[in-house]
């Protein structure tokens, strides 16, 4: 079975599957009930690929309720347990936990960052990210931060440059690295990690 990667702490999993088989073998593989069979059969074929994923990932981590979504398309569980899903090209991520929790998984690409970075990236998080061969890296980062705090929170990429905000750190994996969602209404801290999963990053963020 092709989990490519597995992140596993007191109280959330994370686990990512690359999606390469063909779409019967895994229909086959993960004996899909009828009514998941028929709902895959309904959606464009990007997007069957990333609901075979999304139930392979489930199925890797044992559950087997039912993924919902709200009005703003965030999903959840008909449980006491938070889901976030992510998918990048054929690669699907899920995170399920006991807290709140934002997940994004992108693969790099370091000339679309570097050209949408004023989009994302405040005058005071610029200042300190180093101007040199690592910029990409950062940038690939705080985007990946920020949509798990987006994740987490909802909004629009206004929020992206105005109400998302990172604080320094380093290019270590799997170091807490502090970030905020912050507004006229709260400021709330939470805690994001990365890893290097080839040539894709995966992020998550988590409540403090």
């Amino acid at each position: 079975m092709p989990v490519i990667d597995y992140v596993k702490e007191y109280d959330f999993e994370i686990i990512t599957w690359d999606v390469f088989e063909k779409s019967e073998e895994l229909i086959h593989q993960l004996n899909l009930p009828s009514e998941k069979v028929a709902k895959f059969k309904n959606f464009p074929e990007k997007q069957s690929r990333e609901y075979l994923g999304l139930q392979a990932c489930l199925h890797a981590l044992n559950i087997r309720a039912d993924v919902f979504y709200n009005k703003n398309g965030k999903p959840y569980l008909n449980s006491d347990k938070q889901i976030s899903i992510s998918h990048s090209h054929q690669k699907v991520s899920i995170a399920v936990g006991r807290k709140a929790i934002g997940l994004d998984i992108e693969k790099k690409r370091d000339n679309k960052v570097l050209n949408i970075e004023s989009k994302f990236i405040r005058p005071d998080e610029g200042f300190w990210i180093p101007r040199n061969q690592d910029l990409a890296d950062y940038l690939h980062i705080i985007w990946g931060i920020k949509e798990g705090l987006y994740k987490i929170n909802g909004g629009n990429l206004w929020n992206f440059l105005n109400h998302y905000k990172v604080e320094p750190f380093e290019l270590v994996a799997n170091k807490p690295i502090n970030c905020w969602i912050e507004n006229q209404e709260k400021r709330d801290k939470y805690t994001a990690y990365f890893r290097r999963i080839n040539d894709f990053y995966l992020i998550w963020v988590i409540e403090k």
